[in-house]
């Protein structure tokens, strides 16, 4: 009897440990970015101005932490799996650099960028554009499906209303681990560049 209450106390003292030592390690940070093509060293000539206004995402999910929905009334917020940077920041990148890619004879620059006022210096004769987006929704199921509702407007150097559009792309998960979201989220920021390109290439017409 007396052994046996000395093992269950040594059993007790070393699950105490553990619990202890799990405690004390800090949870291991995930960070995740999107995936869009780098800069060409080579570019046509540019034909036209296009500035590109930071999209605009709902505050529930523009921040850094990834927002899973897991019913349709429950969200999951993980701490431990995060963007590396901004998503609205990162999604703009990717507009850019996709844009950049689809429409060689555009210069583009950002609203806040350093070329932002390229068009209204002295003896620059090229057209301006402007395109702003919004991001409506953006639901991740987990396992399942990314959803990025859009809208986005193609404006002139006056501001004159010249595109409206507005576009639902859905992207399937591939698994059900965090690893998925960022891939799936590169390739709706694709969908949408190729989209918002479209329409900057119809006004152009």
């Amino acid at each position: 009897m007396m052994r046996s209450t000395h093992v269950l106390t040594i059993s007790l003292a070393s699950l105490a440990t553990l619990l202890l030592v799990a405690c004390a390690t800090p949870p291991v940070e995930h960070l995740y970015r999107l995936d869009y093509p780098l800069a060409s060293s080579s570019q046509a000539e540019a034909q036209y101005e296009l500035v590109i206004a930071t999209i605009k995402l709902p505050e529930a999910v523009n921040r850094q932490q990834l927002v899973i929905q897991k019913s349709a009334t429950e969200s999951i917020v993980s701490d431990e799996q995060r963007w590396l940077a901004p998503l609205d920041e990162q999604l703009t990148n990717a507009l850019t650099a996709h844009l950049r890619k689809n429409l060689p004879d555009a210069w583009l620059s950002s609203d806040t960028g350093i070329n932002a006022g390229i068009a209204t210096t002295p003896g620059n004769s090229l057209p301006r554009y402007q395109v702003k987006v919004q991001v409506d929704q953006l639901v991740i199921n987990s396992g399942d499906q990314l959803t990025l509702e859009a809208s986005w407007v193609v404006l002139d150097s006056s501001r004159k209303l010249l595109k409206r559009e507005h576009q639902v792309f859905t992207v399937r998960l591939n698994g059900i681990a965090y690893e998925a979201v960022a891939p799936a989220m590169s390739e709706a920021a694709r969908q949408l560049a190729e989209q918002v390109g479209a329409s900057v290439a119809g006004v152009r017409k």
